[in-house]
């Protein structure tokens, strides 16, 4: 195998192709997921209606909107005229815009995750070849392709309709086009006396300065957390031409005014010139954040955060090629350093430093801006190996190790684990939340009942997801949502079986004012576990199992269904 065959490009391509298939597997799969049904609801009335209200100090309205955009053709209710709408009750009006419309909530969510999913592989893609291939070579484009088609953090999360991937493509993006502003060579030209002199190219850089800046006014107005973006980005530019002089300080101050103002020229056009909602919400969302948020990470649980959390987080659910490849590539940047290379490292640094501080830590999905970085440093990595003697057929089998590796999640990518952790089975014992438990298992866990006859099912559920919508005949228990999920009217004392549903998240009590609240469950093996988030357990011959679940149905004041439960155990 040789570079005669255009390795990278078909390794780049078949990854894609993978990358692509299994998202919509990941699709077909994943039920709701817990912020879907606002986002979506919210994009759709801002198409509808014109006017930003519902989740509009929560996150800015780009990305739910082109989210909503295919819907359009659907033409459900916008339901504005509902009390839901009217008093702001984003969870409550998007389970009815997903639950109650005039086409079914499997049509709609899919239709504009199958949207979305198209759009942000297609532009991270882009983006990913177009900076490596510039800053590197096209070998090391089509493998950093590679690595990102293999990346289970893109195949999941660019597949649900949350603002995450706007996030990463369009920060990943605003710097990538940035460092072209500051790639531009000077042209020589005829000067006096016959000689030349280089001259930089005053259209390219207006180009340059202007896409980049409309990249990152694009990505404030997906996600509030971007606004760091503009004054990165200046910075960058001062800083790389006080290092090496292109041109006097006033007229680098020139193209940065064309940066920001194609940047403020983007956020104004979204906001329709409302640029005060932008910083109300902006500004909100800075309140919201700095309060913290119960979280679980490797046994342990913290409302402010720690440290360690993305670090952690980082190192057990990135690929193994990725995440040292990426290594690697560090320190080939540094071996045979050049000031462009910063434009790759300093960016996704400074927003992991940053991450280190946040009090809400519920997701790795939240250093997603960081990744696409990972993968154009992996790609230089095994660009590199591509050189050495029989090269391609290591690089080939380090690939193919991952996808094998990455497949083992398959279509449950939200979940997936590396080696590092056990994989996704075990993944529950470390990180919980978005990290694998979102409510999107709510289908598997139907699925696997309806083999059984469909028998009621005691369900401890996080998420918002309507497990009756999907066939589950179940009495709510312990309950984690911003809705009423209020079960179907089935009674635990006509149960023939006692089977016990449980969200991983609850399973860790990580919202639950008493954490062990189902401790005792860890030292039993489930019946049964839908896509690695939720565990459902047998516990009709089980003794000592049915007097602590009557003991939960007592501390919740629900003495009829203790009593059955109690009467069940002293049977055995």
């Amino acid at each position: 195998m040789g570079s005669k065959y255009r390795i990278h490009v078909i390794l780049g391509a078949a990854a894609l192709v993978f990358h692509l298939f299994e998202g919509f597997g990941f699709i077909n799969s994943a039920a709701p997921t817990y912020d879907e049904t606002v986002h979506l609801s919210s994009g759709y009335s801002y198409l509808a209606t014109g006017v930003y209200r519902m989740n509009v100090m929560d996150h800015p309205p780009l990305s739910e909107m082109l989210s909503a955009l295919p819907l359009l053709a659907l033409k459900p209710a916008a339901f504005t005229g509902h009390p839901y709408f009217a008093n702001l009750m984003p969870y409550h009006y998007g389970d009815l815009f997903l639950y109650q419309n005039n086409a079914s909530a499997e049509r709609l969510l899919n239709t504009a995750r199958r949207f979305t999913f198209i759009i942000w592989t297609a532009l991270l893609a882009f983006f990913i070849w177009l900076f490596a291939s510039r800053l590197e070579s096209p070998r090391a484009a089509g493998l950093s392709l590679a690595v990102f088609g293999l990346m289970p953090v893109f195949i999941s999360n660019d597949a649900l309709i949350t603002t995450d991937a706007a996030a990463a493509i369009f920060y990943f993006a605003s710097f990538a086009l940035a460092w072209l502003f500051t790639a531009v060579k000077p042209v020589e030209r005829a000067v006096k006396g016959g000689k030349t002199a280089g001259f930089l190219d005053e259209a390219k850089l207006r180009t340059w300065a202007a896409l980049a800046g409309a990249a990152a006014g694009l990505g404030m107005v997906s996600k509030f957390s971007l606004f760091i973006v503009p004054p990165l980005v200046a910075a960058f530019w001062i800083a790389d031409n006080l290092r090496a002089p292109r041109m006097k300080l006033p007229r680098l101050l020139v193209y940065v005014g064309i940066y920001f103002a194609a940047c403020l020229l983007a956020v104004a056009l979204v906001y329709k010139f409302d640029l005060g909602l932008y910083f109300d919400g902006l500004s909100e969302t800075l309140k919201r954040l700095d309060k913290g948020r119960s979280s679980f990470v490797m046994g342990r649980y913290t409302l402010e955060g720690v440290w360690w959390y993305f670090p952690a987080a980082l190192a057990v659910k990135t690929p193994l090629l990725a995440l040292f490849g990426a290594l690697a590539g560090v320190w080939l940047t540094v071996k045979r350093f050049r000031k462009d290379y910063l434009w790759l490292i300093l960016p996704p640094a400074i927003y992991f430093a940053a991450s280190l501080n946040t009090k809400v830590q519920i997701g790795y999905r939240h250093i997603m801006p960081v990744m696409p970085f990972v993968a154009v440093l992996a790609g230089l990595a095994l660009a590199r190996l591509l050189e050495v003697k029989k090269g391609a057929w290591l690089v080939c089998g380090l690939l193919a190790l991952t996808a094998a590796s990455v497949s083992r999640a398959s279509p449950h990518y939200l979940a997936y684990f590396n080696e590092l952790a056990g994989g996704p089975a075990g993944g529950y014992k470390l990180f919980v939340d978005s990290n694998l438990d979102w409510g999107q298992d709510v289908k598997g866990a139907a699925e696997y009942l309806k083999s059984r006859g469909n028998p009621p099912v005691i369900f401890s559920y996080f998420g918002v997801a309507r497990p009756e919508s999907y066939g589950i005949d179940y009495v709510p228990l312990g309950i984690v949502s911003n809705i009423e999920l209020t079960g179907t009217g089935a009674r635990v004392c006509a149960m023939k079986t006692a089977l016990l549903a449980v969200s991983a998240t609850n399973l860790q009590g990580t919202y639950y004012p008493d954490k062990e609240t189902f401790t005792w469950l860890k030292s039993r093996r489930p019946a049964f576990v839908a896509g690695y988030s939720i565990f459902v357990y047998d516990l009709t011959a089980d003794k000592d199992g049915l007097e602590r679940l009557a003991a939960l149905f007592d501390r919740e004041g629900r003495n009829a269904e203790a009593d059955c439960l109690y009467d069940a155990a002293a049977k055995k």
